[in-house]
């Protein structure tokens, strides 16, 4: 049998956000705002994916390259405006985000 490795592509982030919002473009333009704040404007170019918002607007999930994963954590950590973001867990493998079923339902 061969096996196959689990491809490192992409890195999946879980965010929590505050004030709660679930207004997908203000939320991207908050992490692009703050990429460009930390990095430069061509860090405000950086490839992502948004592929859940709760309902309540108080968690994100995000896809993005594995490079640009550590860079987009910071700037969202690092930048003072509103939304803010907080870091829950980040992981190359998207089903280890499931931390309960009620989450993503």
């Amino acid at each position: 049998m061969t096996r196959y490795p689990i491809s490192k592509k992409y890195s999946y982030i879980l965010l929590s956000i505050n004030p709660p919002c679930a207004d997908a473009l203000k939320l991207r333009k908050a992490m692009q705002d703050g990429l460009t704040e930390t990095f430069g404007i061509t860090a405000s170019g950086t490839y992502l994916d948004i592929l859940w918002i709760a309902e309540s607007g108080s968690e994100i999930v995000i896809r993005l390259s594995e490079e640009d994963a550590p860079k987009l954590m910071a700037a969202v950590v690092i930048t003072p405006a509103s939304p803010r973001f907080s870091t829950i867990k980040q992981t190359n493998f998207l089903p280890s985000l499931l931390l309960s079923k009620e989450r993503f339902t």
